[in-house]
């Protein structure tokens, strides 16, 4: 009866860790600090502006018109002619002696060709097939720009976040490396002491240029979808 109990206490034990862990919290206040709504903003904005977009639109355009022509082409294999004849001296359709008489006046003819009237249906199909085509390709890109905006949103809300913390970071590693340094020239602290003060406030500096580097890009990224800037875009 005593292992079921011993096994509970381990599995609560284990919950509370997990619940302890400042990563699980860290997470989680990234996780509600994205907006959601921000981010569908963005996407309209992308598809509103961003140049590839339109050019599918104008390929969803071209197909359905197209397709338009394909199905008023049915009247091609029919054909209707007419021709003027006239037995005046001045006309230019000088007439022989033979045929003046009846070919005089107007003259109408009609042709059919069976072959052309055949291959229509097969045209029109391949029409709407090739605007299917168009919507699909549109309706995909769609898709994987709503996914890329996602994506470069996401690095873009990581590296701003990052910034707070990185540059506190620099603050307290120059606030101790001066404090150091000048205890260094007391002889308050030995060389060792001073160096790593001095290590220790490089880093910290060249990890604060490399965070703004990353959110500047990553902001020039994002824009490069909108085509607007983000302050812009509220």
């Amino acid at each position: 009866m005593s292992k079921p109990i011993h096994y509970l206490k381990i599995t609560g034990l284990s919950f509370f860790l997990l619940l302890s862990i400042p990563g699980a919290n860290a997470q989680e206040n990234v996780i509600t600090g994205i907006s959601n709504l921000y981010i569908e903003k963005l996407i309209a904005t992308a598809k509103q502006n961003y140049p590839r977009l339109k050019q599918f639109e104008s390929q969803v355009k071209a197909a359905k018109s197209d397709l338009s022509g394909a199905k008023i082409s049915w009247l091609d294999p029919f054909s209707f002619q007419y021709v003027r004849r006239s037995n005046d001296a001045n006309s230019t359709n000088t007439p022989t002696i033979t045929t003046a008489d009846v070919l005089s006046g107007y003259q109408f003819g009609f042709s059919f060709n069976p072959g052309t009237l055949f291959q229509k249906p097969s045209q029109v199909n391949r029409a709407k097939e090739q605007v299917k085509i168009a919507e699909y390709n549109q309706a995909e890109y769609n898709l994987s720009l709503e996914a890329e905006v996602k994506r470069r949103y996401y690095t873009f809300f990581q590296s701003k976040a990052l910034l707070v913390p990185i540059n506190s970071a620099f603050l307290d590693a120059e606030n101790n490396y001066k404090v150091v340094k000048i205890k260094y020239q007391r002889a308050e602290v030995t060389i060792q002491e001073y160096n790593t003060a001095s290590m220790s406030y490089t880093q910290a500096n060249e990890a604060k240029i490399q965070s703004e580097i990353n959110y500047l890009a990553a902001k020039a990224a994002l824009e490069e979808l909108t085509v607007k800037k983000l302050e812009e875009i509220k």
